[in-house]
């Protein structure tokens, strides 16, 4: 992937201008390279106010423009954009939103209006506080034909007894009608001894199909490496509940060295919730280092690698069962410019894909 971006700046009653020049170029082991998108972003801005054009191609072929624009009315916040496809003039979506106080709550309502109009909907959010319990409402209707969709009603709040977080939140639909119940709770402290702070979260979820219990103990310590380690598990409390219903399904880690290095580690003991545990459904096991490279202007670099490994029987001629590496890096090369690159490389067959980014501001 490459992309170049551009921002410049002018100044004259509070005028200003910018802008975002983006191109992205991939090389595959079946494409040896290919221009697969080009943006163009410009915003002009006057005070609070600004207007945003964003014009995107993939594979050269103008396929969106989007025209947005932003400005305060008072205390209210307006927001509108409207998005169509200039190759063959066709209307994508357009969607207007708005935020104000309303009674010490904050009330947001966004409107989108899409080319399918079955799909077009407004939502309605409230959130606020009542004393040390903090909460929040939605609702979701559909606006072609006006009827409801889905609705939620959340509260949150700390167990200072305990010092940790509680939160409950209710879903429900126009399917169904009551969707789910989910009540969780983070950072209860277990115990603290030579070091090592240990404390448990859980979040239980009732439905109408199934009712599951999912803990999560956490280990962190103040030694000179891994700081936080999480064991995840997860306990199906449909009747009858018995220890068989307890299963550890994955722990995830993290090591740091110094201030700019770190270690992760992810392992899955359940082939099913690879995905979670790992971030990649095929590989049960990562080892992953990240840090920090030289940059300019003030901008600290980053680089990640990673490792992902298969269960046994892994495919013949892998290391240990390795079966993909990525990696990827990130630098300020000069004020207005920077470059990134990223990789993937399977280590049977082909399927390599290497992206560029290169970023200059206006």
């Amino acid at each position: 992937m490459v992309a170049l971006s551009a921002s410049s700046g002018a100044q004259g009653a509070n005028l200003t201008f910018s802008g975002l020049f983006d191109v992205t170029i991939t090389t595959t082991s079946s494409t040896p390279a290919s221009l697969t998108n080009t943006g163009l972003t410009a915003v002009l801005g006057w005070g609070d106010a600004s207007a945003q054009m964003n014009a995107q191609l993939s594979d050269s072929v103008f396929d969106t423009l989007t025209l947005s624009g932003s400005a305060p009315l008072g205390s209210i916040d307006l927001d509108s954009s409207f998005q169509f496809n200039p190759s063959t003039a066709e209307f994508l979506s357009w969607q207007s939103s708005i935020a104000f106080s309303l009674l010490e709550l904050a009330v947001t309502g966004v409107t989108r209006v899409l080319s399918s109009q079955t799909d077009s909907y407004t939502q309605w959010s409230a959130s606020g506080t009542a004393g040390d319990i903090g909460f929040q409402s939605s609702v979701k209707l559909g606006i072609c034909p006006v009827e409801f969709w889905e609705s939620s009603v959340c509260g949150s709040w700390e167990w200072f007894d305990c010092a940790a977080s509680m939160s409950v939140c209710a879903l429900f639909d126009d399917a169904v009608g009551f969707r789910s119940l989910t009540a969780s709770m983070t950072g209860l402290e277990l115990f603290e001894i030579w070091g090592i702070l240990a404390s448990f979260g859980t979040a239980i979820e009732f439905s109408l199909d199934q009712k599951v219990l999912t803990p999560t103990v956490s280990v962190q310590t103040d030694w000179f490496l891994c700081v936080d380690i999480e064991l995840l598990g997860e306990i199906d409390v449909s009747p009858p509940v018995t220890f068989e219903n307890l299963g550890i399904y994955g722990i995830q880690g993290e090591c740091a060295v110094g201030d700019c290095l770190t270690f992760a580690f992810a392992d899955s003991l359940d082939d099913a919730k690879n995905g979670s545990v790992t971030g990649k459904a095929d590989y049960f096991e990562r080892f992953g280092i990240s840090g920090c490279l030289p940059s300019c202007c003030g901008d600290a670099g980053e680089f990640e690698v990673n490792a992902y490994f298969e269960r046994p029987p892994a495919p013949s001629g892998t290391l240990f069962g390795l079966g993909l590496i990525t990696a990827s890096f990130d630098v300020q090369l000069f004020e207005n410019l920077s470059f990134a690159l990223a990789g993937e490389f399977p280590t049977v067959g082909s399927g390599w894909e290497f992206a560029w980014t290169f970023r200059v501001l206006w």
